[in-house]
């Protein structure tokens, strides 16, 4: 479906939208630029002052992106490459394997009948995190293609966890609003809302 963007009247498709949280909650637009710009005619409107050019937020150079490989998770890492090329930046993609959900997971109808097959949780371990990498490298490209850098990673903990942890260091944390569920959680999706409670650094969810 088609959504209108409420600043420059653009149609754009709605997975395609950037979420934006704003004083009554959120609202979507078709770009970042148009979401930033539309926020300074709020602060205007409302008598706000500019902040002193000391007090003002540095542009974000440390991008933290989450990776699982899904539509939203691939349009975020493009987002936060232009967002970085502008600014300098650097990206940091984190790729999540939950170690708690991989014992469970012969257990889902995913992996119905792995132990009858003679799959053992190491093998399955391997193959989640060979998955990974290859996600990694893929959005790797995209960075190169940029000519943004950009460093890996495949954390082997809880999806919130490894984002909020790596946030911590970040200027900015880009993740997309829905994510692969095909192992119920075992790579990182779905999961802004959690994240977004676990760090104070500002959390981008694009759709």
């Amino acid at each position: 479906m088609m959504m209108k963007c409420p600043v420059c009247g653009a149609h754009v498709p709605e997975e395609t939208a950037v979420e934006f949280p704003t004083a009554q909650g959120s609202e979507r637009y078709c770009s970042l630029r148009c979401a930033i710009s539309t926020e300074s005619e709020h602060e205007r409107a409302e008598g706000v002052k500019p902040a002193a050019p000391s007090a003002l937020p540095a542009a974000p150079r440390e991008i933290v992106v989450a990776v699982d490989g899904s539509g939203p998770s691939l349009r975020a890492v493009e987002l936060a490459t232009s967002i970085a090329k502008v600014t300098g930046g650097r990206l940091t993609l984190i790729s999540a394997i939950d170690p708690t959900v991989i014992r469970l997971l012969p257990l889902d109808s995913a992996f119905a009948g792995a132990t009858r097959l003679g799959l053992d949780i190491g093998k399955m371990e391997e193959t989640l995190r060979k998955d990974a990498i290859a996600q990694l490298e893929r959005c790797g490209r995209i960075c190169e293609a940029a000519g943004v850098p950009h460093v890996g990673r495949v954390e082997m903990k809880p999806p919130t966890r490894a984002i909020a942890d790596a946030a911590e260091k970040a200027d900015l944390v880009v993740m997309g609003s829905r994510g692969l569920g095909a192992f119920s959680g075992a790579v990182l999706g779905s999961l802004s809302h959690r994240v977004i409670g676990e760090t104070r650094k500002p959390v981008l969810v694009v759709h």
